[in-house]
């Protein structure tokens, strides 16, 4: 793919800000490129972020073990787990890319571009594993090590502030918990209002245990506007779970 000069600037100014050197700019130009914009173009897939985000999926499993199982040294397998699917999950890598300043760099086609996917949370937290995995691949021997420099310099803190959640992970199952501990019934969860365009919609959840409201949360699904219920009600409720 030719890449122009005002694309060729901002991938420099990208790496100088964190602290990246890539001798192969076409990778890491690889790491941005949807594969709506190969389509609409009639360019190989292959040249889409499809597969370094591939590869970037796994290294990014590997690194975020590897600092949890160093820096949790009494944590059980069990909760390692949990800590390291929170971290790995779309909406945590989402906010890693936005903090980045993916959404300026993301290349889509046409279409995907008018339906707002540089702020579409799947597409960046993609572009966010392709990128790891262009770093794995341009450092060769080096490349696990500057990937993990590059996640620790840059997300260490927040790595280790999702420890202080580690016990409200999945809030749905700990209110469910809960509950059935009072008179074994489950809490029911409302959705009681949608907002926004059919392509960028905000939910709005209840969730209601004996008749009464115990929370309420909002997201852009269903599913994450439960959980952010079930936390506000477990907040609500003073429930404390440690494993």
């Amino acid at each position: 793919m030719c890449i122009s000069k005002k694309r060729i600037v901002a991938l420099e100014e990208f790496q100088k800000k964190y602290n990246l050197k890539f001798s192969n700019i076409e990778l890491l130009n690889q790491a941005f490129i949807h594969t709506s914009y190969t389509n609409e173009n009639n360019i190989d897939i292959l040249n889409s972020y499809e597969r370094l985000e591939f590869l970037g999926d796994a290294v990014l499993k590997l690194i975020i073990s590897d600092i949890l199982f160093n820096e949790n040294l009494n944590y059980k397998e069990g909760k390692l787990t949990k800590l390291r699917a929170e971290i790995v999950s779309d909406k945590h890598i989402f906010e890693y890319a936005k903090q980045l300043g993916f959404e300026d760099l993301i290349v889509l086609g046409k279409n995907e571009k008018k339906q707002g996917g540089q702020k579409k949370e799947s597409i960046l937290a993609c572009a966010f594993e392709a990128l790891l995995g262009a770093i794995f691949l341009e450092y060769n021997e080096q490349g696990y090590n500057k990937t993990y420099e590059f996640i620790k310099e840059n997300f260490l803190e927040d790595i280790l502030s999702t420890e202080k959640n580690i016990s409200i992970l999945n809030p749905k199952a700990i209110l469910q918990e809960y509950t059935q501990g009072i008179n074994q019934k489950l809490p029911i969860y409302n959705l009681v209002d949608e907002k926004g365009k059919e392509h960028n919609k905000t939910f709005y959840v209840e969730v209601l245990f004996q008749n009464e409201i115990i929370g309420k949360g909002s997201a852009k699904s269903i599913k994450q506007a439960q959980a952010e219920a079930a936390l506000d009600a477990i907040n609500n409720l003073g429930i404390n779970k440690e494993e």
